[in-house]
């Protein structure tokens, strides 16, 4: 894709998806925070705060082993599916070991930032020392929206089965005025980019666009892409469940696989900080519908959570301990 905009520097792809300037993006962290501590407040007001402590300190040693083999096969395969992403794209192979220095990283950093998109933004600045910020860029754009994906197909077979647990008028006007609001958003960004073609909006739709087709049409790899984005949302769903085995919450496998899903498709938006408070309030309002103990649910979330930082803060220690201090420049075709 890179030759169809030859003009496309490293500079200004890096910038159309980096923070806002200084001002504006002081704005908008400002604007997360009160987000995320207005859903905290939420969420505590609605729960018994002393019971999710409880909860949180009677896991069973099992379980908690349990847990860290699901999050160890989880982080290995987002590692895997990245690597692929990048080899499909840039045709460069970097190597595991360094990819998971990369993205443990992100996941510390991804911390302070909005949701999901603040770790990308680590992820692309970390990596553009060895492939150039171009590379990296339209790396993890693909790879993201790989793992959007591999999400709503777990996510579309469930809503009927939440529009029956729902019931009534009211639940399923509100699912359909979602619906309604995402295709409208997603019609507005195609008419954005077809009313302002030949700018730079259209050209970077454009080009994530033909990034995702090739990812997607490249025979057996993009199938293991594709099945490696399928099987991270199920390592979720999975991990939520173990975790809710190991406290002792009463989270049935077949709940969390309907459930679940959709909660962590609403705690992917970039509105809070690393996905805090919103998730914990998605999961409590998606397991009501089962007449879970929300004080189960949330405790669950938060283990759920710290989960990220941890593998992150273990990734940058074991990197530290290999020697493995920084990516290292041009290790891009190194494998």
């Amino acid at each position: 894709m890179s030759r169809l905009f030859p003009n496309f520097s490293g500079e200004t792809m890096l910038r159309a998806w980096l923070p806002a300037a200084p001002a504006r993006g002081k704005l908008l962290s400002a604007a997360r925070w009160v987000v995320t501590l207005l859903a905290f407040w939420v969420v505590v007001r609605s729960i018994d705060l002393g019971a999710v402590i409880a909860a949180m300190g009677g896991a069973a040693p099992l379980g908690l082993g349990l847990i860290g083999l699901v999050v160890a096969a989880q982080f290995a395969l987002l590692v895997w599916r990245w690597q692929l992403v990048i080899r499909l794209l840039c045709g460069q192979t970097v190597g595991f070991g360094a990819l998971a220095l990369v993205l443990g990283h992100s996941f510390l950093i991804g911390q302070a930032l909005p949701s999901s998109i603040g770790g990308d933004v680590a992820r692309v600045a970390l990596l553009s020392r060895s492939t150039g910020a171009v590379a990296a860029t339209r790396s993890v754009i693909c790879d993201r929206l790989l793992g959007f994906a591999g999400l709503a197909v777990i996510v579309l077979p469930t809503i009927p089965v939440i529009l029956a647990m729902i019931g009534g008028r009211a639940g399923h006007l509100m699912l359909t005025i979602g619906a309604l609001g995402t295709v409208a958003a997603v019609a507005l960004i195609l008419g954005c980019s077809l009313s302002f073609r030949g700018q730079w909006l259209a050209r970077h739709l454009a080009t994530i666009a033909g990034d995702l087709l090739v990812a997607l049409r490249s025979g057996r790899l993009g199938l293991m892409a594709i099945a490696l984005a399928i099987g991270g949302s199920l390592f979720c769903v999975l991990l939520l469940y173990v975790i809710g085995r190991a406290i002792g919450a009463d989270l049935q496998a077949w709940d969390c696989l309907v459930l679940a899903p959709s909660a962590l498709l609403v705690s992917a938006l970039p509105i809070s900080l690393g996905g805090w408070g919103v998730r914990e309030g998605a999961l409590i309002g998606a397991f009501s519908l089962v007449h879970a103990d929300p004080a189960g649910v949330a405790a669950v979330s938060v283990i759920f959570g710290l989960t990220t930082p941890l593998v992150g803060a273990l990734t940058a220690a074991t990197g530290l301990l290999a020697g493995w201090r920084d990516l290292p420049e041009g290790s891009g075709n190194a494998g």
